[in-house]
Parts: structure tokens; sequence; C-alpha cells
């Protein structure tokens, strides 16, 4: 009789059955598809205006599928797909959203059921691959400026008598006092009231504010945090489905976006600080003398899009995390492109109070430290609503809506390093990675059937459960499968049949010390089960490590080799050794052909 106890076959089955199901969306294939999608504020033509013009053009649609997004239209190639982005891009409004996609083939019953194929990383996809270094002393340098300004009020508002408060290092400020009795009392007071600092008294009254290291660690986390946040939102605005936006040390974020190939759109979107700022203008100055280095106090020389200068009053009475809402759009006056703004509650009271007080004078809107316009209030602006101009088209005045949507980077980014895969090298890839894992598992096969004859077939049914496994698991997950992925599938093979090796020539070794079929196939897997766990925990801590300190193709390698540890000691030990109990049955087999 089958002494397999019946509970562990339910358990293979619960493990066999959602691995085939979840597996099934990965064999299904893909559609060349393009989303068109209306931010807040974008009006789209109708969809059968749309199709129109893709008619007009010749190019051949499948289906049209609409949902509150947006529309999709799928089509038969990845030539009509480009042709139809192309037209579609010229035609529609600039604020638009034209994404070149892939979506899975799979029928709407297994779509209902939550299978999906597994996400295709950049490698096997195509895309852009971008390093971004954030200028962390710059967030360095904002603090300790805000900080000397904050200084300067709070020694007025305790009475402390200063003579001048200067910057003299990246991290380090010097407050000169009256006399050193009011120094003593000002470190005292500093000390307290500013804990990120060390405070200490230098002669001639002078205090040395430095920075502390831990402060500033913390300062540069946060901004590179705030940075990967800012990222993914713009990236969320520019539609791109499947992003992996990973930190990479102390100041650099990978960001890989797979199907973009309008490089230069995503890289000025992504890379560009966006910080908005409201300024007003010094309309008594002499710009003959501010040309020349002769500015009031209190003001700086900023310059336009053209090249115009513009003495402003250095203190930003307003910034862009006050708003709440920015969208493209053309003024119905002029035809110009502008960017419609809204703020939030705070910052409509403070837009309020603003305008009702300068009415006549002119306020400059920058953008980047760059003066987009600079109109004159001629009436107060109570309802918390403002409109940019200054843009030369409506795809520029896109690009910044969709930047200040998003908000504004803590720093500067730099592009330290720029990869663009491209959509036949993505199809290459997978052709020989899909060649790789079809070669490598036949060979395996061969092998294991010549030498283990019915055993090695188990072992090969085995096998392939766990690669259908692994499958299941990462699209169950949303995990992204990269080329390197693809070879710890590989690698996973040759370790499941390791395995399985290790229990048959267990069984081998107890046949011929004399022992009955049965007693040696259960000799068999319970000896070699110790090694079998340590073999695959050594490669699991090596996975794990890996996937840890990892980026890019080295994690996508360690989590589908991690995923694989865990599936081929289930298939390895449990499913192998039920095949071969249900194999036998009831049958008193006097020779086993292993």
């Amino acid at each position: 009789m089958n002494r397999y106890p019946w509970w562990k076959y339910l358990i293979i089955l619960a493990v066999v059955l959602p691995s085939l199901l979840y597996a099934l969306p990965n064999f299904y294939g893909w559609y060349a598809a393009v989303e068109v999608r209306a931010p807040v504020g974008t009006l789209l033509p109708p969809v059968a205006s749309m199709q129109d013009w893709l008619q007009a053009a010749r190019i051949p649609v499948t289906r049209v599928v609409s949902d509150a997004a947006g529309n999709t239209f799928f089509f038969p190639n990845d030539n009509a797909q480009g042709l139809a982005e192309t037209l579609l891009q010229n035609k529609l409004p600039a604020s638009a959203q034209v994404v070149l996609s892939q979506m899975s083939a799979e029928p709407d019953w297994l779509s209902s059921l939550g299978g999906r194929p597994v996400n295709l990383g950049l490698d096997l996809r195509g895309g852009v691959y971008l390093l971004l270094r954030v200028d962390t002393d710059a967030v360095i340098k904002h603090a300790l400026e805000q900080d000397s300004g904050s200084l300067r009020t709070f020694l007025r508002h305790q009475d402390l008598q200063y003579l001048a408060v200067n910057t003299i290092g990246p991290q380090r400020l010097a407050i000169e006092m009256k006399n050193a009795t009011l120094a003593a009392r000002a470190q005292k007071a500093v000390a307290e009231h500013y804990p990120d600092y060390a405070v200490t008294l230098q002669p001639n009254a002078v205090l040395d504010v430095t920075l502390t290291p831990d402060a500033a660690k913390r300062m540069k986390s946060d901004a590179l945090q705030q940075a990967i946040v800012v990222i993914r939102n713009r990236i969320d605005e520019l539609g791109v489905s499947e992003p992996v936006i990973q930190r990479q040390g102390t100041e650099h974020i990978a960001v890989q976006l797979p199907g973009v190939q309008d490089t230069q759109r995503a890289k000025s979107i992504i890379g560009s600080t966006a910080q908005l700022e409201f300024k007003m203008v010094d309309g008594q100055a002499n710009m003959a003398a501010a040309l020349k280095g002769d500015l009031p106090p209190g003001t700086a020389l900023f310059y336009g899009a053209h090249g115009t200068p513009y003495v402003l009053y250095t203190g930003t009475v307003l910034t862009g995390r006050y708003l709440s809402n920015a969208s493209a759009g053309v003024d119905n006056d002029n035809g110009q492109s502008i960017v419609n703004v809204s703020f939030n509650n705070e910052g409509t009271r403070i837009f309020g109070d603003l305008t009702t007080k300068n009415v006549g004078k002119r306020m400059a809107i920058l953008l980047d430290g760059k003066v987009v316009t600079a109109p004159v209030i001629r009436e107060a602006i109570t309802g918390g609503r403002a409109q940019i101009t200054g843009f030369s088209n409506l795809k520029e005045a896109s690009n910044a809506a969709i930047e200040l949507r998003a908000g504004a980077l803590p720093a500067p980014v730099h592009i330290a390093e720029e990869r663009t895969v491209g959509p036949t090298l993505g199809q290459d890839s997978i052709h020989d990675g899909v060649m790789a894992v079809i070669f490598g598992m036949l060979f395996v096969v061969l092998f294991m059937t010549f030498y283990y004859r019915a055993f090695g077939l188990i072992a090969d049914l085995a096998i392939l459960v766990n690669i259908l496994a692994i499958l299941a698991v990462l699209s169950l997950m949303g995990g992204t499968l990269t080329l390197p992925g693809i070879a710890g599938i590989v690698l996973k093979i040759g370790l499941a049949v390791d395995a399985n090796v290790l229990v048959f020539e267990r069984i081998r070794e107890e046949l011929r010390h004399g022992m009955s079929t049965r007693a040696a196939i259960d000799t068999g897997f319970k000896k070699a089960f110790a090694t079998i766990v340590d073999s695959n925990i050594t490669v699991l801590i090596a996975a794990l490590v890996l996937f840890q300190f990892g980026t890019g193709a080295i994690k996508g390698f360690a989590l589908v080799l991690t995923i694989g540890v865990i599936t081929s000691m289930f298939t390895a030990t449990m499913m192998s050794r039920g095949i071969i109990e249900l194999a036998l049955g009831k049958r008193r087999v006097q020779k086993l052909y292993i």
C-alpha cells in the first residue's frame, strides 16, 4: 500500500496547482499597445476621433480599451505601435500622456483570478537606465543659509546683541557678539535651541557654530529619501509602468524606466529641481548699477529665460510647497502657453495677504532660480489661483506642470551615468535567455533519464514544476525578471538536480547493502534530507546577502536564486517522494531501476 501520508499529497497539490495557474500568464505573450492618459485639466478628443486618425494613416488597430484612466490602443506589431505613438503625440494636446506599453495577452478569466505575467526588466524590455547623483552638500549649504537667518531673529528675540553672523565653512557659522558676557549667554541659549549644532566659545567674543556629524548625516539621508519620493511621483506623472527606483550608496539613485524611448524628456523631468519661488521685484533699483555689481542691500540679480535681468529682494515670500495642483493650458486672450497653479489653504492665505499689500508692484515667479515671469499685481488675489506665463510652447508648460505637481527636489540632481537599451536588443535577450533555459533543461532531462531511468523522469518532472513555481512566485509578488534572473533559473535547474542526485545515490547505496526497495527509498530520502538542507541554506544565505547589498542586475539574480532555493527544496524532497510512492502504489517491487 502507499505509505506516504495523505496530508502531504494535499500540500503538494496546494503548491503545484497554484504554481501551474499563476505561471500560465507568462506563456500567452504580449500585445503592443499605446496608452493615452489625461492629467487633471487636460481634455482628450473622443476615442472615435483618435481611431479615425489612426485609420486615415493606415495604422492597424486590433482593439481599444477605455477606462477611467484613459484609452489603450492595441496593435498587431511593434512597427504599428511606434507609428501610432508618433501620430498621437503630434495630434493630441501637449499635456496628454502618450506611453508605449506592452499588455499581456492572457484571457480575462485568468486576469480576474489575479494572474499576471512577470514584469520584464530593462535588459529584456528595453528602456532607459539613469544613475543620478544627489548634491547632498547643497542641502547642508541651504540649511546653513536658513539657520543663519533664523539665528539672527533668535538672538534679537533673546535680547542678545550681535555684530554679525557669517558662514565660514561648508558646515560652520561664526557669530560675533558685542562682548564676552553676551557671548557666554548666547552660547548656552544657541546650544539649547539648536541641538544639531556644536557651539564653542572662541576668543574675541566669537561663537563657533558647527553642524554635528550626526545631523549632517541625517540631513543627507533625508534629502536622498525625499528625492526618491519626488522622482517616483514624477515618473508616475510620466505614465511609465513598472519603474525601478533604488537608493545606491549615500548619494546616488538608480532609476530604470522600461519601455521609455524619449530619453531627453525623461531626463529633463526627472533631473529638474523644480523649485518654485515667489519674490518681490525692487522697482527702485538702478539696473545699470546693479549690472556692475552695485546692488541695494537685501537684493540680488536674477535673470529670465532670455537673459532679461531682474533685481529681486532675496527673501522668498512664497514657495511651491504650498501648491495643491498645477496644469498646463493656453491663455484664451493671447494664445500663450501657461501653467495654472492652485494653492492649499495656507498658501491661499499667504498669497492673498501678499497680493493685497503689494497692489501695483511687480512680483517675480522663479523656477529653479530663473525668472519665468514678473507680472504687476493689478488687484488682490484671494481665490488661491495664479497663472504662470513665459513658456515657449505647450510642451514646455506641460513638463513644468508635471514637475510642480510632483514636488521640488530637495537638492540638485546630476546624471552620473546613462544607458539606453533598445527594444530589439531586449527581444534578442529574451530569445537567448529562453533558449538557454530550454537547452539547459533538455540536457538535464537526457542525462537524468539515461543515468537514473524512471527515477530520472520523476526528477525531471520535479524540476519542471520548480521552474513554474519560480515564475508563479515572481508573478504574485510583482517581481521583475532580468537577464541575470534567467541565468539564476538555469543555475537552479542544476542545483535542483543536485538534490535529486544526493537522494538517488543514497538509495543506490542502501540497495547495495541489501536493504529492501521500500526501506531503501525511505532511508535514502531521510539520510539525504539533512545534506540537502545544509547545501541549500548556504546558497540561500549567499542569495540573501546579494539581494540586500546588490543593485540592479545582481538584485534580480539574487531574487530568482532565493525563490529557487525554497521551491527546489520542496520539489526535490516532498514532491519527488510523493510521486515515487504514488508510482509504486501497493505493489511489492523486487528491483528498482535506478
